[in-house]
């Protein structure tokens, strides 16, 4: 079995990312997703990719940044040349903390959404809304038709939209990441819209260093636990954990456009 995390972040928790990437491989997960959230952190995504080669990375700003950002989408195209870039994120809408104003995190996601199509490879999105609101699903939902239709590709991190909302991002050809929220006792509404998803249009993740699935709930999350998160949607979808390690990571290896049969120790 093989296992891929799509998104998980760098940070002051990893003091070593060779030591991270050995326990990840330990337990299966051989490719990690690197993704970034302003200038900075997506130049030490860089880095780490190309010292480590199970490290794959994406370049963005994430929603909550998109007043701090100063750099040019430009300077953001030169990521392009680095090795083992993967795609443009984390970028999308928060409308749930309204870190950024609204027109800015619109701004800063159009951009981003052009400078994938320009270079051709996916958008890792984040989509957050406040309760009882649906404002920033439904501009999401727009610019991302524009985006579909031009011949991007996405993935919805971490979706917890409801199944009406999954049911349209579906017909636009979203792919959805699952992580350990699928294991919290207090998430059926997630497990619910999760279940209506075919297989085939799911990749797993965990968001580390947040999110940690149970039993860790609590505390930082790792790219180790894949597993963890696998054997739940296995149990959701009725099939072996085998089953749904070879569904996930074919999808994420098509999506992401990565070597096929790649193996990392």
């Amino acid at each position: 079995m093989v296992f891929i995390d799509t998104h998980f972040h760098a940070g002051d928790f990893i003091p070593d990312m060779r030591i991270y990437t050995a326990e990840a491989a330990e337990a299966s997960v051989n490719t990690l997703i690197l993704c970034a959230g302003d200038y900075a952190d997506s130049e030490r995504a860089a880095q780490y990719a190309s010292e480590n080669p199970s490290i794959f990375f994406a370049a963005g700003v994430h929603p909550h940044e998109a007043d701090a950002m100063t750099e040019s989408f430009d300077e953001f195209r030169m990521f392009a040349d680095r090795t083992r870039f993967a795609a443009v994120g984390e970028i999308g809408l928060d409308f749930y903390y309204d870190t950024s104003g609204r027109t800015a995190q619109q701004r800063v996601f159009e951009g981003f959404l052009n400078l994938a199509l320009e270079l051709g490879v996916p958008a890792l999105i984040h989509c957050r809304d406040k309760e009882h609101s649906t404002l920033a699903y439904d501009l999401s939902l727009a610019m991302l038709s524009d985006f579909r239709r031009a011949g991007g590709a996405y993935l919805l991190h971490c979706f917890a939209g409801t199944e009406e909302y999954a049911e349209k991002f579906l017909e636009n050809g979203a792919l959805f990441g699952v992580g350990g929220m699928l294991t919290f006792k207090m998430a059926e509404n997630i497990r619910q819209t999760i279940a209506a998803i075919p297989l085939d249009r799911l990749v797993l993740e965990t968001d580390a260093p947040y999110l940690a699935p149970v039993p860790y709930r609590g505390k930082p999350n790792h790219s180790r636990y894949i597993p963890l998160i696998a054997q739940r949607l296995a149990e959701i979808k009725g099939i072996t954990l085998e089953q749904c390690a070879a569904q996930t990571t074919e999808n994420a290896r098509e999506f992401f456009h990565l070597p096929e049969g790649e193996h990392h120790g």
